[in-house]
């Protein structure tokens, strides 16, 4: 699973060089020769495009209604109530807000909302709650994987999709899934160790103390 915060940075990176070639010739504001005709004969911009869609979350469908800006972390968090996935950093930097579309990682503060309509998505709520704990909430709790908690709903989210992947990860592969998320707390060989044991739980190989 190839997931890292430095991927992202080189993507973007190469969009942004793309942008700023191709648009080198494109007159900023005013009414003048290439600038975007105004649809309103008052002068006055149109509103933002709305739309809406459903999100199948944690196996639910949800109706959501958005504009065309709106990130999917909005839509989870602020429109939906689904409060368990954090946006920290809001710049795609520190993997907090992450979750799973169709098993994939993503950084839901800088995914559109439109690009997961009608997918899987997968959030912390759905991987357990305090009257069922998943194995790898157990582990880490035990092995104090979390302290003020900011990153621990991404990285659990991404360690979930990492294990349904590969059942038995060996530590360079928990590092290399985990590569995009920043821990404050810098408690990252306790989320490592968590992850690897929650692998050996899932087999059947270890039980829970």
């Amino acid at each position: 699973m190839e997931y890292s915060r430095r991927h992202f940075l080189k993507a973007a990176g190469s969009a942004v060089a793309s942008l700023t070639t191709v648009g080198a010739g494109i007159a900023v504001g005013g009414a003048g020769a290439g600038a975007p005709p105004n649809p309103s004969p008052f002068g006055i911009p149109t509103p933002m495009t709305k739309e809406t869609a459903s999100f199948n979350i944690n196996g639910k469908i949800y109706q959501a209604e958005y504009e065309a800006r709106t990130t999917l972390w909005e839509v989870i968090a602020m429109k939906l109530g689904l409060t368990g996935t954090n946006r920290s950093c809001n710049r795609a930097s520190c993997g907090a807000c992450s979750v799973l579309i169709d098993g994939t990682p993503f950084y839901s503060c800088h995914t559109l909302a439109m690009e997961a309509a009608g997918k899987k998505i997968f959030t912390v709520e759905g991987l357990g709650d305090e009257k069922n704990l998943h194995p790898m909430q157990k582990i880490g709790h035990m092995y104090v994987a979390a302290d003020c908690g900011f990153c621990t709903a991404g990285w659990e989210v991404t360690a979930k999709g990492l294990l349904d992947k590969n059942p038995n990860p060996s530590v360079n592969d928990v590092k290399a899934a985990l590569a995009g998320h920043i821990c404050r707390c810098a408690a990252y060989s306790a989320i490592i160790r968590t992850v690897v044991d929650t692998g050996k739980v899932l087999r059947g190989e270890a039980e829970i103390a």
